[in-house]
């Protein structure tokens, strides 16, 4: 009796918990577009009076540089009746209400899997909330489209699944590409060459047809402002820890892609869901080009990683969004700690460094890494060799 008593409490614990969380994280995302529209919600308002009046979005704006799920979702959000008021505005607090409901169902997801304690550092999560609130950039979509299509490859090796996985993978590259090498991570996995081109083509031709309806008047207009479209390339890691002679013959962009394909190889034998949380915080980690909604894409998974690395990325990286002239820019703030945000991004992707080598150096791992740091070169022939021989 007393143990069903306690086993009930629990369960009622782990409820109230997780409501709480879920009432606080919403309540404050939805506090943020009080503080203002900024350059992306207004290319969003743009975007979307294209889409209204039947307008050509790729040829009639440069600020638009993704598939084209995003601006028909936009067209929707802009549909629904709101207060009347500035347009630009009303649909901030829309795009907000939307993402927020993205982020419900990432909580859900890792409480699912994790618990109630990674479900609140994530929600709660203030890079989370203001990116999302704020900022309102949509990557939030694409990262849960990736958690599903995990979760169905990760279920019964039964064809449909796999299938179904593939799918909805390449919808989240064409929600916004921030899992563009994932696939190719997913085929490292596979033993059989039949099935890494499989995991490879279903994903690359859902994003590629995306754009088939829009190739005929627009195809230079998406190769230029979608395939060929570079964010600011800081290369906070690379310009700290990089020598200049390298970056004076390999360009910041080729280090990142060479980076997140041998980091494809060397965790290999991870299952999918942990390859995809280290692809995230490595993706923020190594890239060429760091912006501020780049800093939510790693929430989820430090979450499920915590360590004291990540947590203080998370306060500087809280401190920056309230600082930066492109984050609250929040004056008083800016006058009490004397910064506005300068060499943030540096300061801010060297903790998260920390964080994931502090996660990989667990004691199996670390014997791993010893023995293939012994192996060197003749290693990695060898894995490559594996990759070219495997069977069809």
């Amino acid at each position: 009796m007393w143990g069903r008593v306690v086993k009930l409490d629990a369960k009622n614990l782990t409820s109230i918990s997780l409501l709480t969380t879920l009432a606080v994280g919403i309540a404050l995302r939805l506090l943020m577009p009080m503080w203002g529209n900024n350059y992306d919600m207004e290319s969003y308002r743009i975007v979307a009076d294209i889409v209204a009046r039947g307008g050509d979005v790729y040829s009639e704006t440069t600020r638009y540089n993704y598939g084209p799920i995003w601006f028909h979702i936009l067209h929707a959000l802009d549909t629904v009746p709101w207060n009347p008021g500035d347009k630009a505005t009303a649909l901030h607090w829309k795009v907000a209400c939307f993402l927020t409901l993205v982020d419900v169902g990432i909580c859900l997801t890792l409480f699912r899997s994790y618990g109630a304690k990674v479900a609140a550092l994530f929600f709660l999560n203030p890079i989370s909330i203001i990116i999302t609130g704020y900022h309102s950039q949509f990557e939030n979509l694409a990262i849960l489209l990736g958690f599903v299509s995990v979760g169905m490859l990760e279920r019964e090796k039964r064809a449909r699944w796999t299938w179904l996985g593939l799918i909805v993978l390449g919808l989240s590259l064409s929600v916004k590409h921030i899992l563009f090498l994932f696939p190719l991570w997913l085929a490292l996995k596979q033993k059989r060459w039949s099935r890494k081109l499989l995991f490879v083509g279903v994903p690359y031709a859902i994003f590629l047809g995306g754009f088939s309806f829009y190739l005929r008047r627009d195809a230079h207009q998406i190769l230029k402002n979608v395939f060929l479209y570079r964010s600011w390339n800081n290369a906070p890691l690379w310009t700290d820890l990089a020598p200049g002679m390298l970056l004076h013959h390999a360009p910041p962009f080729t280090l990142f892609i060479a980076t997140m394909l041998f980091l494809g190889l060397l965790w290999r034998p991870q299952k999918a869901i942990e390859s995809l949380h280290f692809y995230l915080i490595s993706l923020v980690v190594f890239s060429s080009a760091i912006a501020n909604q780049y800093l939510a894409i790693c929430i989820p998974s430090i979450a499920t990683q915590w360590n004291l690395a990540y947590g203080i990325y998370t306060f500087i990286g809280t401190i920056f969004l309230l600082v930066d002239y492109d984050g609250l820019h929040i004056h008083y703030l800016q006058n009490l700690l004397r910064w506005e945000g300068k060499y943030g991004y540096n300061i801010i992707v060297v903790f998260l460094f920390i964080g994931l080598i502090l996660r990989s150096l667990n004691k199996s791992a670390l014997d791993a890494m010893l023995i293939r740091a012994q192996n060197g070169f003749a290693w990695l022939v060898n894995q490559v060799d594996y990759q070219i021989k495997a069977p069809w």
